[in-house]
């Protein structure tokens, strides 16, 4: 196909007339019927000192439009706890690493460590600070004062707080601001074995085969929480054995109550665990059942519940990945060894009347590697949301509910791998660079129907990287940071979207949002094709007297080139380039303002 209209293209330019482009109505519904979620807001991670720079905090809340910030929640402690970066062998095998850590003799350096790992591995807390390397690595045990567990923790201002800092200062202009958080790990000390081994081996990373959890640079790598609630003496606070769970619990309540008291910041919600069944040489945990989610899940919720500034704090979850397949959304392995998945994890909360320790759904927007954002097919997007009434593949459960059957809202909390360019690949489709980063928040929005969509960071070195959406050199012209904004700057918080419905262009997607305070209305349209489409949107009658549409285009070498349209006898017309994104902003009137029906509105605010 696209060979032949290649071909009409020149045939058509060598007798003078152009090649006709192909036309598309978009219809939006402003009905009781036609509203989905509202909009929490857009942002990323943010897990490096380019927080705390004023420049880049203009950038990511005055020039991108971001109103949310999401950070590492992973407790950090003070000396004793933290010597020795917390014990680990930290290990160079390179001779051209000079720097090793104090009291650690280079010979023993060059070949990872007492054990020749590069690790420290233990099995759980009695054995966490077994003797290694002629050090013992000691346990911060939390009592039932948090003020004294508070003193125990590193509480210093890093660049998500330093940023969270601006983006409150910030909250009228944005509409609405919320600082999130991730642990990426708990203390080291409350995991124990899960089973898994790190599969890698290079250079200075942990050896092949190394069992979880183990310590590997100052990480906590690995394991799973011991939730069994058994009183351990190694967790004697004073007053007698504590479990591991409890620990847990204290431990994660004094590091959000100490963060907020200590810099001045109010978390909106946290998860107690990123990525919940990907274990890493990286902080990180294992929940391989739903039993042992909700018995942490139930700890959290009741040691918060004792502080009036951390029980209204609302907790996201489960946060897994979105995978590649119908396994991948409901389960990994068998047997005795069975990886519970997403859908399965909140048809279990369900079903063990659990499901209000949750406030909030999150997923994130990578294949199953962990590390690739997921492609161009929105099928696993629908599964999410809607689950399935026929199995997609043999042994899996026949009906399974999505998301939106349990009456709460999804947040798309991270996902990253694409590369620095507007198209990527050269060969094949691009959906692997800018306009891939837009086509997937496309995506998420429609068929995911997700309220936030967050990037995995920012910024981290001078050039663009995959792992965020620009660089120090970049800044406002990185192409994934400009696909990134034609969704962030005109989509504000408390926008309810409107169903939009495309006729006449199978490659053109469009998403509307109607935010009724600002009155305004934002379209964007996505060209999944190499061809240009011509669009032409009926305007709805909500918000009433939009006179004009502010229009931004981009598209490769062209990036947020500004136009200005006008409607028609009710219509607006525009050109979306191949391989193309346009954002439409109408701003309504005052003199004719229409609200949306009051029974819209109670619809749109259940998701």
């Amino acid at each position: 196909m696209l060979a032949r209209v290649t071909l009409f293209a020149m045939a058509a330019a060598l007798v003078g007339a152009a090649a006709p482009v192909p036309a598309a109505t978009v219809t939006i519904d402003t009905s009781p019927s036609g509203l989905r979620q509202v909009i929490d807001g857009f942002g990323t991670c943010i897990g490096n000192d380019i927080g705390k720079d004023p420049e880049f905090q203009k950038l990511y809340f005055d020039d991108l439009g971001c109103s949310i910030v999401r950070m590492d929640l992973t407790p950090r402690f003070v000396a004793p706890y933290s010597n020795d970066n917390y014990n680990s062998p930290w290990f160079y095998k390179s001779s051209r690493i000079l720097t090793f850590p104090p009291d650690v003799p280079a010979d023993e350096a060059h070949k990872g460590g007492p054990e020749k790992n590069n690790v420290r591995t233990y099995t759980g807390p009695q054995d966490y600070s077994r003797e290694y390397g002629g050090r013992r690595a000691p346990i911060a045990v939390m009592g039932p004062n948090i003020q004294q567990n508070m003193r125990k923790l590193n509480l210093s201002e890093n660049g998500a707080v330093a940023m969270a800092k601006a983006g409150m200062k910030r909250r009228a202009a944005l509409g609405d601001f919320k600082l999130v958080g991730s642990l990426w790990s708990p203390a080291p000390w409350v995991k124990i074995t899960s089973g898994d081994v790190w599969e890698g081996d290079s250079d200075i990373m942990p050896a092949k085969g190394a069992p979880y959890p183990f310590i590997w640079g100052g990480n906590f790598a690995g394991g799973s929480l011991d939730v069994s609630g058994k009183p351990l003496d190694v967790f004697n606070d004073g007053t007698g054995p504590t479990s591991a769970l409890q620990q847990f619990a204290r431990c994660t309540a004094a590091y959000i109550k100490g963060l907020q008291d200590a810099n001045g910041v109010r978390f909106y919600a946290i998860s107690i665990q990123n990525e919940i069944n990907f274990p890493e040489f990286y902080n990180s945990c294992t929940y391989p059942l739903t039993s042992q989610y909700i018995a942490a899940l139930k700890a959290i919720r009741a040691e918060f519940a004792k502080y009036p500034d951390l029980k209204g704090i609302r907790i996201y979850g489960p946060e897994d990945l979105l995978g590649g397949d119908g396994w991948g959304m409901w389960q990994y392995g068998a047997g005795n060894r069975p990886v519970h998945k997403n859908l399965q994890y909140l048809q279990r909360l369900s079903e063990s009347h659990a499901m209000n320790l949750l406030d909030l759904f999150c997923i994130h927007g990578y294949a199953a590697d962990g590390a690739t954002a997921a492609g161009a097919d929105p099928r696993q997007w629908r599964w999410w949301a809607n689950g399935w009434q026929q199995a997609p593949a043999h042994g899996l459960p026949e009906r399974v509910k999505g998301f939106t059957a349990y009456g709460k809202r999804s947040w798309m909390t991270e996902t990253s791998g694409e590369s620095s360019e507007w198209l990527a690949p050269a060969q094949g489709f691009p959906g692997n660079g800018g306009f891939g980063v837009a086509l997937k928040i496309q995506q998420a929005l429609t068929a995911g129907v997700e309220s936030a969509w967050l990037y995995w960071q920012f910024a981290e070195a001078d050039n663009t990287t995959p792992s965020c959406l620009t660089g120090r050199r970049e800044r406002e012209n990185a192409p994934k940071y400009v696909a990134a904004k034609h969704f962030f700057r005109y989509i504000r918080p408390g926008a309810v979207r409107a169903e939009a419905r495309v006729e006449g262009a199978p490659s053109l997607s469009a998403s509307a949002f109607i935010h009724q305070k600002d009155r305004t209305l934002t379209v964007v349209l996505v060209n999944s094709s190499a061809g240009d489409q011509e669009a032409t949107v009926a305007v709805p009658r909500v918000p009433a007297g939009i006179r004009a549409f502010q229009a931004f285009t981009s598209q490769n070498g062209k990036l947020w080139q500004p136009s200005r349209l006008g409607p028609v006898r009710g219509r607006v017309s525009v050109r979306v380039p191949g391989y193309g994104v346009v954002t439409l902003v109408g701003q309504g009137g005052n003199d004719d303002l229409r609200s949306l029906p009051a029974r819209a509105k109670r619809q749109a605010s259940r998701m």
